[in-house]
């Protein structure tokens, strides 16, 4: 028998305000620009380092952990139970994140049975999947990037509409370049001080 599994946000996020601890990792690559972001994501148990000292901030994403970290933020977990996605390139303890964004359309595989699982993720790709998780309203102005296809220039457009990132000048938004971690989490915390959104229910399988 099936049941609903709910991420409804808890009644205190309705008023939901920035505030990262201090101090929460001693990372001793993150710097001042992303201390507050990184701080945000670990006292949240979205992400965790690479090691007890390092967060990697300047590694490039891995395409599965970036939607570890989304789902997570989501609300869903490794005991969320969900129709198997079909990847074949994804480790057991981690398909439940992927599952989770791919019955929700947030993520999808780069061929229906390969996930692309340690692939980095580029910023293209990054702008979907926030735009997609937070259910950003899409864009539908012109971007000034040339650089962005019109497969992505929605998602793209509605994230700098909502002032979560800009391009890396102004006519190239750096689309095909990888995003590092650092910078992914600079994107969640500022999506997350927007207004929160319940993300739509999603079947959980017995």
């Amino acid at each position: 028998m099936k049941k609903k599994l709910f991420t409804a946000a808890a009644a205190g996020m309705l008023a939901f305000t920035l505030q990262a601890s201090v101090s929460l990792a001693a990372f001793t690559d993150v710097g001042s620009r992303y201390k507050t972001e990184v701080d945000y994501l670990v006292s949240h148990n979205y992400a965790q380092g690479v090691s007890s000292t390092s967060f990697g901030t300047n590694l490039s994403i891995k395409r599965i952990d970036a939607a570890v970290m989304v789902a997570k933020a989501l609300g869903f977990s490794e005991s969320s139970t969900l129709p198997d996605a079909g990847f074949t390139d994804v480790p057991k303890n981690r398909a439940w994140a992927v599952n989770a964004l791919a019955a929700r359309g947030v993520i999808s595989g780069k061929t229906k049975t390969q996930f692309g699982t340690s692939d980095t993720m580029t910023r293209n790709e990054m702008a979907k999947v926030i735009a997609s998780a937070y259910d950003l309203k899409l864009s539908v102005a012109p971007l000034p990037f040339s650089d962005v296809n019109t497969r992505f220039a929605p998602y793209v457009g509605a994230l700098v509409e909502n002032g979560i990132t800009q391009g890396k000048s102004p006519s190239k938004f750096g689309a095909t370049d990888p995003i590092t971690r650092g910078e992914f989490a600079i994107f969640i915390y500022k999506v997350e001080g927007l207004s929160k959104i319940e993300p739509p229910e999603v079947e959980e399988v017995s």
